[in-house]
């Protein structure tokens, strides 16, 4: 059976959005991220996406395996000017924005592992890094970058028991290109007419009132997940009942 190829197209992008975004359609680099951060002169609204990347990035130094054909792998350009906290605000809001746009163009609706992980069915069908050059406490430039697998196919050992892709939940194959328009329409709404999205990003919260790990460089510990304050920092129970705020770490399904 013939492998079934799906081309980004440039055009077809950039004439379904808004004038706000520049997109611009790449073939292969090393991490959209690392590229779009050594290019923070050009407009706010700039989109590079790749086919591929030798060297995606995820967080805290990870690599996110990007094969050509297969997924969307994402950067784009905000200079919001706002002080250090706006990072929660703004993975929050591209997490949210990639579930509305799965849920519109696939039907299923996957649910956000805080803060930046995007899950069904407990596995990782992408991610949100966010990356930004401050300048006296307040961002010059914020970089969001997206990865996510779309397509099905062979994951490599090292992820085979936690990663997925869109395609492995539906019977049909959809054109990366609605995908990014979707997502990228979606995110616009929401930056330029400043609507509340709290509730929303609490809908597709996962792992309520479970218990997991919580993984800081400097401590772990257990404890249940309440929720997220109004800042989007993870609201913990710990185990001698005390509530953490989190605002950077990570929580783990894995006791």
């Amino acid at each position: 059976m013939q492998a079934y190829i799906d081309k980004l197209n440039q055009e077809k992008i950039q004439s379904s959005l808004p004038s706000f975004y520049q997109i611009k359609v790449i073939d292969s680099t090393a991490s959209t991220n690392s590229w779009l951060s050594e290019h923070t002169d050009l407009p706010e609204g700039t989109v590079l996406i790749a086919d591929h990347q030798t060297q995606g990035k995820g967080r805290n130094g990870r690599s996110f395996y990007s094969p050509s054909n297969s997924g969307i792998y994402l950067s784009l350009l905000l200079k919001p000017k706002e002080d250090k906290e706006c990072v929660l605000h703004y993975t929050a809001l591209s997490a949210l924005c990639m579930c509305k746009a799965i849920q519109s163009v696939y039907g299923f609706s996957p649910s956000i592992k805080w803060l930046n992980d995007i899950y069904f069915h407990d596995k990782k069908l992408g991610g949100i890094l966010c990356e930004g050059k401050l300048q006296q406490e307040r961002f010059d430039s914020l970089i969001i970058g997206i990865g996510i697998n779309v397509h099905s196919f062979i994951y490599p050992e090292d992820i085979a028991s936690i990663a997925c892709a869109v395609e492995d939940f539906v019977p049909f194959k959809k054109p990366r290109n609605i995908l990014i328009t979707s997502f990228l329409e979606s995110f616009y709404d929401y930056y330029t007419n400043h609507h509340s999205f709290l509730q929303a990003y609490k809908d597709h919260l996962a792992y309520i009132n479970q218990t997991v790990r919580i993984l800081h460089p400097q401590k772990e510990y257990k404890g249940t997940i309440l929720g997220v304050d109004d800042s989007f920092r993870l609201v913990i129970k710990k185990e001698d009942g005390s509530i953490d705020h989190l605002s950077s770490g990570e929580i783990s399904i894995r006791l």
